[in-house]
């Protein structure tokens, strides 16, 4: 599956789930969500039908900051009622989720963290921004889609490889 695939579906899993906004926080890890999400937005302005994207509204938010995002995206939870979409690079990006992630999950919260990540080969060997993601939210966030309740934070990790836009 290349790394394109790997982000239209989890993108379009997370809209199945109901989110309609997405709070991106740019970095070259997490390109191949970025370039879904861009195509959609570029679709939507177009009015053009974008296949199995067209069913629900979606909003891009940029953010420089990933706490600012994550909390950005909280809000959008609490007013909207529908889960809302973190996406964030690798490394300690992911870190600065945990605020909002533990304030989701003590409100019942359904805050969606997707985190892009380096392969798991990278893993203990001092690569730059080759943290253990996975797992790093603790007790605060689910980490799967099966069986997720709607009422905790959700953490999708998506490990993509070089080239990063591979098709």
């Amino acid at each position: 599956m290349t790394n394109l695939e790997r982000a239209r579906r989890l993108v379009q899993q997370v809209r199945d789930l109901g989110a309609q906004d997405f709070c991106v926080c740019a970095g070259s890890r997490n390109s191949p969500l970025i370039a879904v999400l861009a195509r959609h937005a570029e679709r939507s302005e177009a009015s053009e039908p974008s296949s199995s994207f067209a069913s629900l509204r979606m909003t891009l938010f940029s953010f420089v900051d990933e706490r600012s995002a994550a909390f950005f995206a909280l809000g959008r939870v609490k007013s909207t009622g529908h889960p809302a979409a973190v996406i964030t690079t690798s490394g300690t990006a992911v870190a600065e989720l945990l605020p909002a992630v533990i304030e989701a999950h003590y409100s019942g919260l359904p805050l969606v963290l997707i985190t892009a990540d380096r392969p798991e080969r990278y893993r203990g060997t001092g690569a730059p921004q080759a943290i253990e993601q996975i797992g790093i939210f603790g007790p605060y966030a689910a980490t799967s889609l099966e069986g997720w309740s709607c009422k905790t934070p959700l953490h999708l990790n998506a490990e993509f490889d070089e080239p990063l836009i591979d098709e």
